[in-house]
């Protein structure tokens, strides 16, 4: 079993001028951005009280934690692959598979250059689509064919999956363990999931070196806790089919 005991910080997008913004994401993706000075800042944060950005397994106390990267953008191999290296820290990465080597993804090349340099790739499903709202059949390619794939392109095992976009249930948790997967992240873990995994602390584009560090003790600001109160009501009641429009609202309300 793995304990949640564990950090887990979860990124999406690290931003600058320089590096093509997908023009496919989904909605509020931009709240994720993270710019590339404040990143930076979190890194150097991290390495100077002494925290260790390792691989789940390797995670021993308290400073351990993990660094992970979903949907697999061009940004992560430009901007946040240095800026890891530079600190020593490893992280996990997440492709969508079905988006590598378009406008502002990442390609197999560069894919295979994160592995090399010590990063870890997981899958992020093929289509980004959420898994719950899908048939048998399709969470089954959803799920297996995404592993094949980057295991066939960078010719490594592929052990770790995301659950894309939040939904998730011990149903589906079964399924990516029984398609091979060791190690499955989610974001928030709903109240009744029992399964094993792990969920993360969603890194937001405004968060200040002191927010920052109040996430990595465990403290939420009033504003963030209603927030996810809220978000967590309606995604119980507008379920699948109302995400997009639940998240709109809730970043207006934020923003």
């Amino acid at each position: 079993m793995k304990s949640q005991k564990i950090k887990v910080l979860m990124y999406h997008g690290v931003v600058d001028p320089t590096c093509p913004i997908p023009n496919d994401r989904e909605t509020g993706a931009e709240f994720y951005d993270l710019p590339a000075g404040e990143f930076a800042k979190q890194m150097s944060h991290l390495k100077n009280n002494g925290y260790r950005a390792v691989k789940v397994q390797d995670a021993k106390d308290e400073k351990d934690l993990v660094i992970t990267f979903d949907d697999g953008e061009l940004n992560n191999f430009k901007t946040a692959l240095p800026l890891l290296k530079e600190h020593g820290f490893t992280a996990y990465f997440f492709i969508i598979v079905g988006r590598v080597g378009k406008h502002g993804y990442m390609d197999w090349k560069q894919i295979r250059q994160m592995h090399d340099a010590g990063m870890i790739i997981g899958s992020h499903g093929l289509s980004h689509q959420i898994l719950t709202d899908l048939m048998d059949t399709q969470i089954e390619e959803e799920l297996d064919a995404s592993k094949r794939t980057i295991e066939l392109n960078i010719d490594i095992p592929v052990d770790s999956i995301s659950v894309p976009r939040g939904f998730c249930n011990d149903a589906l948790i079964c399924r990516a363990y029984a398609a091979g997967y060791t190690t499955v992240f989610i974001s928030d873990r709903p109240a009744d999931l029992h399964s094993d995994c792990l969920s993360r602390i969603a890194v937001k584009d405004n968060w200040t070196v002191e927010r920052f560090d109040r996430a990595l003790k465990g403290i939420t600001t009033p504003t963030e806790a209603v927030y996810l109160r809220i978000k967590k009501g309606l995604k119980v009641v507008f379920r699948e089919s109302g995400y997009n429009w639940v998240r709109s609202m809730l970043i207006k309300f934020l923003k």
